[in-house]
């Protein structure tokens, strides 16, 4: 009885494939197509041959002959003992050779009782084909060899058989035997011939797949690479063109003609103190998420965050004729954002804060630096050195540029300050300049942002420390503040003292103390604009 919803032919594909799982189209899940066919052919020998054998201990019975009764059920015996162990899935060597030796009986049963003729032929000579296609070439041919043997035996030996062969019959079916014998072997080495050939075949496409497959894995763990290393540094476009290069750029360490920018947070240390860490993360990442846009529209790329300060160049890895240009443009832009920065910081309680950028131009070295477990792409030399030293001069909204990024520069520009200085580092005077505008093609000028000094009615005297290397020093001296605003200042100092432009100070004014650089030397020397780095805040002046 069918299993309910089982089609009638794979029900019996299953059956005559030792139960090999077939899907609704009559398909085989298994191996090679010679192992279906092995499968199937050994279980239709089983059952065909069962039934047969059946119908002969029926027959003998009935003829009296105990022997060969009980010898055609023993072997049916063995085929279906063959067949069940097919089922079980073992190894196909095991249940083909139990369909053998049953067949084996069976033709020397049929042979002893004297019928070669009609049914005992056709087992004869089918047999060889069998048992080299379903046992192998090696086993197959022992096997079949026995057959002759016996065969052979039985035909030409008096007593062997039941009947007496003439010898003109016996011949004939020797060399049948003999004939059918050769062609199968002949067919089964052709077979196994192109088997080998297409196994090396199949074999060699394999390895051929395998090496593709591992160049493609290494290509794409290649690209992979390549946009971790530069996916938070570049604007995607950037990363297109990278990727598009059929020669790509150099991503190792190269000398490379570029521009660096170096931004800084005035005041930030200060202003990190008085404020909680939650409040300080919250300002930083509103503030680079937004310049980090603006330095992706002028195809930057972002070397890395350092505190409250941005490092990043122009010019590389993609060249780029214009990176002092974009530079520039970069950070005036960057400038002009800081309203909508401050005014989302007013609108989160936040405090106000002012950014100056240091802009450079010279020879680095740029590319992956780092070890075989940490890499990461880098930039370093003296030009970048230097951008980080003009930085030190800046104050809030400035945009200074080095002379030599001057020099490469093709837009105009609008310079508001040109200053003499000797960066640390350096081995003779270098000019900096100050600019608000850049003209053709980016046309970008910062808004006047000034906030007019007011005259003090009586000046305040204050305490002054001058600042070197970062250091305040020990010795301090008086001075007077005249006028006052709250981004700058004017002092009138004692004769003797003497001050340079960007000189920083720390005023104490009142029990508080506040940070400044000179911005501007007036008269004879002895009064000084200074501009503070962090907002005074309220001062009862």
């Amino acid at each position: 009885m069918l299993i309910p919803g089982m089609d009638r032919q794979p029900f019996l594909m299953n059956i005559f494939t030792s139960g090999k799982r077939f899907d609704d189209s009559g398909k085989m899940e298994s191996s090679a197509p010679d192992n279906k066919i092995r499968y199937i052919l050994i279980n239709f020998v089983f059952i065909l041959g069962s039934f047969i054998l059946a119908a002969f201990v029926v027959q003998n019975l009935l003829k009296g002959s105990i022997f060969d009764a009980a010898a055609c059920a023993v072997m049916i015996l063995v085929a279906v003992s063959g067949f069940i162990l097919a089922r079980l899935g073992i190894d196909l060597f095991v249940p083909a050779l139990f369909s053998m030796i049953s067949y084996e009986l069976l033709c020397f049963l049929l042979i002893w009782n004297g019928d070669a003729q009609g049914a005992g032929f056709l087992f004869i000579f089918i047999f060889p084909l069998l048992t080299i296609f379903l046992l192998g070439m090696k086993l197959g041919i022992y096997l079949a060899s026995s057959q002759l043997v016996i065969t052979t035996a039985q035909v030409f030996i008096p007593g062997a058989s039941r009947f007496v062969y003439p010898f003109d019959v016996s011949i004939r079916m020797v060399t049948v035997y003999l004939l059918v014998l050769s062609i199968t072997v002949v067919f089964e080495r052709t077979r196994q011939t192109k088997d080998r050939l297409n196994g090396k075949l199949t074999a060699e496409l394999r390895l051929f797949n395998e090496n593709l497959q591992k160049m493609v894995e290494e290509k794409t763990g290649n690209l992979i690479k390549l946009y971790d290393t530069f996916g938070r540094y570049l604007p995607d476009k950037v990363i297109r063109q990278l990727l598009d290069s059929p020669t790509g750029p150099s991503l190792w360490g190269e000398k490379r003609y570029i521009t660096i920018m170096t931004t800084d947070i005035r005041g930030f240390t200060v202003l990190a103190e008085k404020h909680l860490g939650e409040s300080v993360v919250q300002l930083l990442n509103h503030y680079f998420s937004i310049m980090v846009e603006i330095i992706n529209d002028f195809n930057g790329t972002i070397i890395e965050f350092l505190g409250d300060s941005i490092l990043c160049i122009f010019g590389a890895p993609l060249d780029d004729d214009r990176h002092a240009d974009k530079a520039a443009a970069c950070a005036l832009k960057m400038q002009a954002a800081m309203k909508e920065v401050n005014a989302w910081d007013r609108g989160h309680d936040l405090p106000e804060i002012e950014m100056g950028i240091a802009i450079n131009t010279g020879e680095t070295i740029v590319g992956n630096i780092g070890s075989d477990r940490v890499m990461k792409y880098n930039v370093i030399g003296s030009s970048v050195n230097l951008s980080s030293r003009i930085e030190s001069y800046t104050t809030g909204g400035q945009v200074m540029l080095s002379e030599f990024t001057y020099h490469a520069l093709r837009s105009p520009v609008n310079v508001v300050q040109k200053s003499l200085v000797t960066p640390k580092g350096v081995s003779k005077p270098i000019y900096i300049m100050q600019i608000d505008a850049i003209g053709e093609p980016f046309n970008i000028a910062l808004d006047a942002d000034t906030v007019p000094l007011k005259k003090l009615g009586r000046p305040v005297k204050v305490f002054c420390f001058r600042i070197r290397n970062k250091k305040i020093e020990a010795r301090g001296f008086e001075a007077l503040l005249t006028h006052f605003s709250r981004k700058e200042g004017k002092l009138s100092f004692d004769a003797a003292e003497s001050f340079t432009v960007f000189e920083e100070l720390k005023l104490r004014i009142f029990a508080r103390d506040l940070l400044g650089k000179i911005i501007r030397i007036d008269g004879e020397g002895n009064q000084v604009t200074i501009r503070f780095t962090a907002d005074p805040g309220e001062l009862s002046l």
